[in-house]
């Protein structure tokens, strides 16, 4: 039976609001996995009989254990995969090593489910990637023979020799943890997965051990922040945001993040210098990850609609679904920053401007005339939420240099776009 996923009109005023909840974001993650298994069928159904192997694995590992199987394939960087093998299959072009990723995926569903098997896995800049687990060193060959058995994978190199994980040949991929005001959270902080690309930004290859051990110490204090100041938010992370993908450092003096439009619960980001930084970017990220799967279940703005919109963050002209996701995410920012006032120095002047930010956009995505009905309620509550931030006080000299900033982007915005 073909089930639809349709979110509730409760469930998307929620989420419209910028804060849905861990109820609204486990049903956006619900229908992320089915998306990934219409994608995976439909690669499947490209593969031919080189895709047996790793189809019969499948089956079996969904059998015997359907919740740990709806977990690996409902992993965001398996979204990200299917999305870019789904693509080149419809055009024709699908490479055999992105089909290929199928055997490593079957392989860590087959070995959470305790089924015995073996798949040859392909190589990867010299890795063959087991998604979210780790990576073998290929020796360089295009790929490994790998074998779960009793729940313990082994990878036999060209060389025969047994690569199994804890050995020198193995690689896992590193892990994020903390815990505050009773949430405890675990990501993945991975440099490994191949598909972790399309961030705008190269992805991190493998991070040193001490390095890796730099994002820690951020990250739990970041989490410290959330969970204590604002536990909803950090209920929603907890119920959605899975991975972390590192990405090269291109400018010292600036950091970079990005969401993956295709890949839910995942994003990239440079390591963040500080605690509050870290948090907002985890708010921030998270907002595009959920928008992007409310937008795989309704249509909230006309696609006829070609013009383009002073976004109040960056100079230059945006469309209008990417006008509505900054206005989204800065939703989430301001909430953060407003959060943040009495624990953070610097948390009220960003408040005042990323409040004005979002009031601007949303201002121009009210009277473009281009929402659908469905648009138009999302972002009905979306103006709710930024009145009530418009309504907290703020000193006067933080309001005025936050409406002077405003300023000067508008006219750096007209006279680069004439607009």
């Amino acid at each position: 039976m073909t089930v639809v996923h349709e979110l509730s009109g409760e469930l998307l005023g929620r989420l419209a609001g910028g804060l849905g909840g861990a109820e609204a974001v486990a049903g956006l993650r619900r229908a992320q996995y089915s998306k990934h298994l219409l994608l995976i069928r439909y690669l499947l159904d490209h593969a031919g009989p080189s895709g047996d192997p790793a189809r019969e694995l499948l089956e079996r590992a969904r059998d015997a254990d359907p919740d740990g199987f709806r977990a690996v394939i409902g992993a965001p960087l398996v979204g990200g995969w299917t999305a870019i093998a789904a693509r080149a299959a419809e055009q024709g072009g699908v490479a055999p090593a992105d089909l290929a990723h199928l055997s490593a995926v079957a392989l860590v569903a087959a070995a959470r489910a305790g089924i015995d098997g073996s798949a040859d896995v392909p190589a990867h800049h010299g890795l063959a990637v087991l998604p979210g687990l780790g990576a073998f060193d290929a020796g360089g060959a295009a790929s490994m023979r790998v074998t779960t058995s009793g729940g313990r994978l082994v990878g036999l190199g060209a060389d025969g020799v047994v690569a199994a994980g804890g050995d020198g040949g193995w690689l896992p991929v590193w892990r994020l943890t903390a815990e505050a005001a009773g949430q405890r959270i675990e990501l993945d902080l991975d440099d490994l997965h191949p598909y972790r690309h399309g961030h705008h930004v190269p992805p991190a290859n493998r991070l040193p051990a001490a390095e890796a051990g730099r994002w820690r110490e951020p990250f739990a204090q970041a989490w410290t922040m959330l969970a204590g100041h604002l536990p909803e938010r950090a209920a929603e992370l907890r119920a959605g945001l899975e991975t972390l993908v590192p990405l090269v450092q291109t400018d010292p003096r600036s950091a970079r993040s990005a969401t993956i439009r295709h890949a839910f619960g995942v994003f990239g980001l440079t390591r963040p210098t500080g605690a509050a930084d870290f948090a907002v970017t985890l708010v921030h990220e998270f907002q595009h990850s959920k928008l992007s799967a409310v937008l795989d279940l309704v249509r909230l703005t006309d696609p006829d609609d070609e013009r383009r919109y002073f976004a109040p963050w960056r100079t230059d002209p945006r469309p209008l679904p990417g006008l509505l996701q900054g206005v989204y995410a800065f939703a989430g920012v301001a909430d953060t920053w407003r959060a943040l006032r009495d624990e953070v120095p610097a948390a009220t002047a960003r408040f005042a401007e990323t409040r004005l930010q979002v009031d601007r956009g949303l201002t121009a995505i009210e009277e473009s005339a281009a929402l659908t009905a469905a648009g138009a309620a999302f972002v009905a509550a979306l103006r709710r939420t930024a009145d009530r931030l418009l309504a907290e006080p703020v000193p006067a000299a933080e309001a005025r240099a936050a409406e002077d900033t405003l300023a000067r982007l508008h006219t750096a915005w007209r006279d680069r776009n004439g607009g």
